[in-house]
């Protein structure tokens, strides 16, 4: 079965979405991509063109600016990963170090290695229950720049993939006293804005750069994002530079107008569909009360559109067997399932029948036939060591040496469960028994872990050759 005999089958199955990308199977914008190679075309003229834009794509990335309250803002069609790129290499030069929080996506220590950046990691506490790493801090943020006061700014990641928000109004207040830059890794918070919620996104909390992925979260085709800028603190000119230097030349009309129509949606019905969605998720959060084995995890400042299942108390359900029971017998596919979880990502266009599908299904499993029997109790956040910088790192000589050898050595490549995509490990930092350990958990967990080698039951790890 090739690429599009393994996408018809899918499709055939009518799957109820609970995951990314937002437009949940072509709901809302359908109508305008019934023969997408209509608008597949390059940049002949009237078409503009991304890299110097002074017509269409200019009057769109004008009206994204409005929209989001931005200074100016660009259309990614390169996903979330190439406004990142160029974010983080606009705040900071070689050898400059920038304050990272360790729970960010794989694309931002893409991107410090690439510029040559050094990091210094905040690490947030985690939720012991529900595995959730939390809000970063004001007080952690204050820590880490009296440590490294020459640091050029800060990258954290608001919403996370669990729906857990950030105090970014009073963490960007902080860092504009010290003249420093904020960085935030919004890909999951494109929608906040038509929320109606007390945290309506980084952009209005005084943030200088925020990248969106509306394709998580609104009817956007995938990659279709945006980068924002706001601020005096970065230099507009090297971050349109990068930003052409990191998106492809040849850049989708479809992506970038689908990316349109989701934008003109959310301008002429985002208040309405986002008060009707809040209101199809307070139905299913009435549907699920007193649900003996599930919860929802809670927390003060969160998403509410982001609905992690997790266990109640004393109970130990096996979440990944429960992902595939959604999709098997009650076809609904939900985003990822992990050791203490099970992540719903909602969005404008799912429907109350949905949500109605959905709890319907969850009080019809048998739970008790999906107990887990591998109890790994609380897995706590590890914190590896660096030895070398991620960038030496990686263009260090490697050798792959088995996974159970590994401890002690430095890491030559990432090691990232996948999703939601953070690395475990990343180069230039040490294998611990810790890490060694949670790797087999995940693997015998059935995670999709990149960066890592298995042949014959063996598991390998790609460390720095001059240290083994």
């Amino acid at each position: 079965m090739r690429i599009e005999d393994g996408l018809k089958k899918i499709a055939s199955e009518r799957l109820i979405s609970f995951h990314m990308p937002g437009h949940k199977n072509g709901r809302l914008v359908s109508s305008f991509f019934a023969n997408p190679f209509l608008y597949d075309i390059t940049e002949i003229p009237g078409a503009d063109n991304l890299h110097e834009p002074r017509e269409i794509i200019k009057n769109t990335q004008e009206a994204l600016r409005r929209y989001y309250g931005s200074q100016k803002s660009y259309i990614l069609v390169n996903g979330s990963t190439s406004g990142i790129y160029a974010a983080v290499m606009a705040s900071a030069s070689p050898g400059e170090t920038l304050i990272v929080s360790r729970e960010s996506h794989r694309s931002i220590y893409s991107a410090l290695m690439l510029g040559g950046i050094q990091a210094s990691y905040i690490y947030p506490e985690s939720d012991d229950h529900s595995g959730a790493n939390l809000e970063v801090t004001l007080e952690k943020v204050k820590e880490a720049f009296e440590k490294t006061p020459g640091a050029k700014g800060l990258v954290i990641t608001s919403p996370t993939f669990l729906g857990i928000l950030s105090p970014v109004r009073e963490i960007a207040d902080y860092l504009h006293g010290l003249d420093k830059i904020l960085i935030v890794d919004e890909a999951h918070g494109a929608h906040l804005k038509m929320m109606g919620q007390n945290h309506q996104g980084s952009l209005c909390q005084g943030a200088d750069l925020v990248i969106h992925s509306l394709h998580k979260t609104l009817p956007v085709l995938t990659q279709g994002s945006a980068l924002h800028l706001n601020s005096h603190r970065v230099d507009q000119d090297k971050l349109e530079s990068l930003l052409n230097i990191h998106q492809t030349s040849s850049p989708s009309y479809v992506i970038m107008a689908s990316l349109d129509l989701g934008l003109k949606l959310m301008e002429e019905e985002g208040d309405v569909l986002g008060k009707a969605l809040l209101n199809h998720i307070d139905d299913f959060k009435t549907a699920m009360a007193g649900h003996p084995y599930l919860q929802l995890l809670t927390h003060p400042s969160q998403d509410l559109t982001r609905l992690v299942l997790v266990n109640r108390r004393g109970k130990r359900t096996d979440f990944n067997r429960l992902e595939t029971l959604l999709r098997k017998e009650y076809r609904i596919q939900a985003e990822y399932s992990y050791d203490k979880g099970l992540v719903l990502i909602t969005g404008i266009a799912n429907t109350r029948e949905d949500f109605t599908a959905l709890s319907d299904a969850l009080w019809a499993v048998d739970f008790e036939k999906l107990i887990n029997p591998r109890d790994y109790g609380t897995i706590k956040y590890i914190r590896p060591d660096g030895r070398k910088s991620l960038r030496e790192a990686f263009y260090s000589r490697l050798t792959w040496v088995p996974l159970s050898k590994a401890e002690g050595l430095a890491s030559a490549r990432m090691i990232i469960p996948y999703p939601p995509g953070i690395p475990l490990i990343v180069p230039g930092e040490v294998f611990s028994g810790a890490v060694i350990e949670r790797i087999h958990q995940m693997i015998a967990l059935e995670y999709n872990v990149l960066g890592i080698k298995e042949k014959n039951r063996l598991v390998s790890v790609a460390v720095i050759e001059e240290e083994n």
